[in-house]
Parts: structure tokens; sequence; C-alpha cells
């Protein structure tokens, strides 16, 4: 192997080129001499993405499958920039789930450019937002991809659960990052449109018992997709982001407290 190929230096950053060779499949011919112009720092971020798909596809690394070049060029080109921990996660998750013995499979490549345009605040949103979901209609069998049942999960998070899972800093301004958020999440149809953040006020006119402001939040087929997809899941319909058989492993360390209410609660005002 010539020491100067990207699949050398990225082999050498992860520790392993066999887990580089085996993860792409024959899309690891595409590496080329590319990552020869690349700092010490994008290596690493492109490292730290490949050694979270080799995580969550575990055993499944060995399966004889490729990753589309569309998704590896996302990779290369967006991730290698991506310094927070779970938007490399995110990326890794993609690339994991892309894995497939279809040539013409690139939906992978939807997610890579998604993860890329999103921030890093959007990223968390997200994350917070599905796993709270995840916790609350776990193995309750609605679909995310069922227009009633969506209007059955649509759930209220309250701020003090929203803002320590986002771990906002004494600088960071919460009610403006929370906006971007939950507006860019929307415009990329990771939520429905009916979203409302909302003081104390307004909450308790839909659910009596809430004691401070918050947001009210509905989930989308195609932003249970995306959760999907980050967690390695790729092959799976959108329902089973509900089902406790579908494992989710993460590394990242985000507080999710408890609180959360689903409106169709039976003290909700309908």
């Amino acid at each position: 192997m010539d020491p100067g190929s990207g699949l050398a230096i990225l082999g050498t950053a992860l520790g392993s080129a066999k887990v580089v060779e085996k993860l792409l499949g024959p899309t690891a011919d595409y590496m080329g001499i590319g990552l020869k112009t690349f700092t010490e720092k994008r290596v690493e971020n492109v490292a730290e993405i490949f050694r979270s798909a080799a995580s969550k596809l575990g055993e499944r690394i060995d399966e004889d499958a490729q990753v589309p070049p569309k998704v590896l060029r996302d990779v290369l080109d967006d991730g290698s920039y991506c310094t927070d921990r779970l938007s490399s996660e995110y990326f890794g998750g993609v690339l994991a789930s892309s894995r497939t013995t279809e040539s013409r499979d690139d939906r992978g490549a939807t997610f890579t450019a998604l993860v890329g345009r999103l921030t890093a605040y959007q990223i968390r949103a997200h994350y917070i937002i599905y796993s709270i979901m995840r916790q609350t209609f776990l193995d309750s069998g609605l679909s995310p991809t069922s227009k009633v049942q969506r209007k059955q999960m649509r759930i209220y998070i309250p701020n003090s659960v929203f803002h320590v899972a986002m771990d906002y800093s004494k600088k960071e301004i919460a009610p403006v990052i929370d906006e971007h958020c939950f507006f860019g999440l929307e415009r990329e149809w990771l939520i429905q449109n009916d979203f409302q953040i909302g003081s104390h006020e307004d909450i308790t006119k839909r659910i009596p018992t809430a004691t401070e402001g918050g947001v009210l939040v509905t989930p989308s087929a195609f932003g249970a997709e995306l959760f999907l997809w980050v967690g390695g899941h790729g092959r799976l319909h959108p329902l089973f982001v509900f089902r406790s058989d579908t494992v989710f492993t993460s590394q990242s360390d985000i507080c999710i407290g408890l609180g959360s209410i689903p409106l169709k609660a039976p003290e909700m005002i309908g």
C-alpha cells in the first residue's frame, strides 16, 4: 500500500487500514491521494467519524457491502471540518447505515448532505427531541409515517429539560438559539411545522399542569428516518424508531431529564 495514499493516511490515524477497507468496500478505491492535502486535524476528524461508524456496525462490518461514493465524498468534504462530537457521530451513523449491496442505493447521500447543512445546535436539538420521543412512545405501535398517528405524538418539552440537555453556557442566549434550532429543523422537515415555543402562560392553556415555558413539537417522518440513519439503522422503516428491539448506542454524554409530557395524556385539554 502506498504510504501516501488516502487509505494509508486514514488507516494510520484510525489505527487500522483494514477497518477502512471493510467499511467502505470497493469504494475504498476512491480514497486516492486526496487526504495528503488534509491537515492533521482534518484527518483526525474523518478518523473519528469512521470510529463511530465501525462502533455502530459491530459485527455487520464483515458483511460484503460498500458505501456509495457520494456518501464518502460528503464525509471527506464536510465531515473533515466537523469538530462537534455529536455531529461526528451523526456522520458516522449515516456512514454505517449507507453500506449496501445495491449499486444504485445512494440514499445515504441525502443524509450526509443534510447533516452537513445543520449546525451543531440543530443536530443536538434533533437528538434531544427524538430521544425524548423514543422514550415517551417506546413500543406504543405508533408510526411517524402516519399523519393521524403523528398528531398523537405531539409533546411538551419544558425549558428546563431542553436547556439542560443543550448545555448552554452563560454566554449563549437560550431563546435565540432555541428559535434557530426549531425553525431550522422545521425548514428541513425534521419536525412538523406546528411547533410552538411558548411562555408558561401560553403552555398552560394546553397543559394545565405545566410549571414553566417550553416547546410543543410533533415528530416528522423524515426526522424519525434521520434518527434511524444516524443510529446505524438506515435499512429499517421509520416506525422502528419507537421499538425497543431497535438498539441505539451513543458515545455522547447528553443528559436528558424527565418532565416532557405527551399532549394526548388524560389531563390534557384537547
